[in-house]
């Protein structure tokens, strides 16, 4: 059994006139969910063998805000995931050799690859079809399958939903 857990980066800032978009960093907001995004992964004692990101600023600046919680620093980036369609994001995957594997990415592809791998019976399908995958959010997936190679088209089961806000709302922070 597999794990994947596909994170949209935290929310970025458009404040600096002339800086191109792949070298946005993140705002006040974004370091807040990043924040939040610790203290449910700690609460959650979760854990991952294998990290794939984008190699735009904000994506950066995210897992390292994850860093600490995550426990984890062999990262690998890529420029493919940045504007990256989805099968650039299945390729990044479909290379992973670990059990749990994190994906920090973009939109619309982050929720374009939630939507394809989620399996219609999942327990937060629900959740995912009735939200926005905005910034922060945090697609949770168990893959029965062998190797990443296999993962297809709902063939996912969502096994939860993250949004900062919703994490802000419980007894987690």
């Amino acid at each position: 059994m597999k794990r994947l857990y596909l994170l949209r980066h935290a929310k970025s800032s458009w404040a600096q006139p002339g800086l191109g978009d792949i070298d946005r960093t993140l705002n006040n907001r974004g370091n807040e969910q990043c924040r939040t995004l610790s203290k449910w992964w700690v609460a959650n004692g979760r854990q991952i063998d294998g990290a794939v990101v984008s190699s735009a600023q904000r994506t950066r600046e995210t897992f390292y805000g994850l860093e600490t919680a995550l426990n984890f620093e062999d990262v690998q980036f890529f420029d493919e995931l940045y504007l990256g369609s989805l099968d650039n994001y299945l390729s990044a995957l479909w290379a992973q050799t670990g059990e749990a594997t994190l994906l920090i990415g973009h939109n619309p592809t982050c929720d374009e690859l939630a939507r394809y791998l989620t399996a219609p019976s999942s327990p937060a399908a629900d959740k995912l079809m009735a939200h926005h995958f905005g910034t922060a959010s945090l697609a949770v997936f168990e893959c029965d399958i062998e190797s990443w190679s296999e993962l297809g088209r709902s063939q996912a089961r969502l096994i939860d939903f993250v949004r900062p806000k919703d994490i802000e709302k419980s007894d987690v922070t």
